[in-house]
């Protein structure tokens, strides 16, 4: 039987990779597929080819072409089918192949390649990728992208997704990793924290008193790998904002945050985040090598708190071995992720249906109400 306590590795045929599969995943930020250029991309240790057809809508096909392998990104977009390069087999986006020069019909109608179904939403495309009907897709309410302000991007980090899933469940470490940010405005008091299962995966808080920014602050964690919460100001932005993340396997060794960042109100709408300089991989790569300090940087350099969390993580290594960990009471919801998430990749190793993991129609907002006020954060 396939391990249950292998989390780190995903690709095809793991029983991390069959979990993760089963959920709709965001694989491009939209402005990267440009109409008629296809991309050769990476998700969950796979390849994948990417493209965008003549009438802008975003497809996902298997990396390459069943006749002779030759990678399907090297050919072309025909309305909104892709042919290969090599040898003009074209498929349409559901894979059928819809035509094959010098061959017979009757072959033609035999051959198929993986065409996935895709969504374009808050600025990203996701696909599903698992066996089946894909599920109902999750819309997140808590963003309006007309009426709001709303950042998206990707941010590589260079680990395994899971130790950035485990940073998630982590409210300790906003006092240390990001103690320029947090004591700055006011978040000094360490947590109490909580945990429960809920339909949706785990909702975390980290209890304090209530007082000025020492709030009792809520992670709405959704399985298997996406995280809503509120995240506190730095110097130079000191208001609140929503914060939406999946936390995406590039390869088994690093993955990549698709992030999407929302001040309630404004009404800037839906933009991509701009670029940042310098670059906060090429920070994190300088300070892992020794040739700097996170203190030396800037605090109001507007990547800070990816460059902070980058080299708490990548500082573990490429995949952490999990065996050497000493856990302690503030580890209490990762210890309660690791074992919820044991317990579902069990039921799919031995063949049974895993829990049926839905997000409430409902905004999350509305239960943290006051937590926001007290932070002052998207008052209505």
């Amino acid at each position: 039987m396939e391990s249950h306590e292998d989390f780190a590795h995903v690709g095809q045929g793991t029983v991390a990779g069959k979990f993760l599969r089963r959920f709709w995943q965001p694989v491009l930020v939209g402005d990267e597929l440009v109409i008629g250029r296809p991309r050769r991309i990476q998700v969950l240790n796979e390849y994948f080819t990417a493209y965008r057809g003549q009438d802008g809508a975003a497809h996902l096909v298997q990396d390459a072409c069943p006749h002779r392998q030759t990678q399907l990104f090297l050919g072309w977009v025909e309305g909104s089918d892709i042919r290969c390069f090599y040898h003009g087999w074209k498929f349409d986006p559901q894979g059928n192949c819809v035509e094959q020069p010098a061959e017979s019909e009757a072959y033609r109608q035999r051959i198929r390649i993986r065409g996935y179904p895709t969504r374009e939403y808050l600025g990203l495309v996701f696909a599903y990728m698992g066996e089946g009907e894909a599920p109902p897709f999750p819309l997140m309410p808590e963003i309006d992208a007309v009426k709001d302000s709303v950042l998206y991007n990707r941010h590589p980090v260079p680990c395994n997704y899971f130790q950035r899933i485990e940073n998630d469940m982590d409210e300790l470490h906003l006092h240390f990793v990001h103690k320029v940010s947090t004591d700055e405005v006011g978040l000094v008091e360490f947590p109490e924290i909580d945990v429960t299962e809920t339909e949706y995966g785990i909702l975390r808080k980290g209890i304090r008193r209530e007082s000025g920014h020492n709030v009792t602050r809520t992670a709405f964690w959704m399985m298997p790998n996406v995280l809503m919460t509120f995240t506190p100001g730095r110097p130079s932005r000191p208001q609140w904002m929503l914060h939406l993340a999946w936390r995406v396997p590039i390869s088994d060794t690093e993955m990549c945050s698709f992030i999407v960042a929302a001040e309630k109100g404004g009404g800037k709408g839906l933009k991509p985040r701009p670029e940042i300089e310098p670059d906060a991989n090429f920070l994190t790569a300088e300070v892992l090598a020794g040739r700097m300090r996170v203190q030396d940087i800037d605090p109001d350099y507007p990547g800070l708190f990816m460059v902070q969390d980058n080299v708490a993580l990548g500082g573990q290594g490429q995949i952490v071995d999990r065996s050497l960990d000493h856990l302690g009471q503030s580890d209490k919801a990762l210890i309660f992720l690791r074992r919820m998430w044991s317990r579902e990749l069990l039921a799919i190793a031995e063949g049974r249906e895993p829990k049926q993991w839905r997000r409430p129609g409902e905004s999350f907002l509305q239960e943290r109400t006051r937590e926001l006020e007290l932070a002052g954060a998207f008052t209505s």
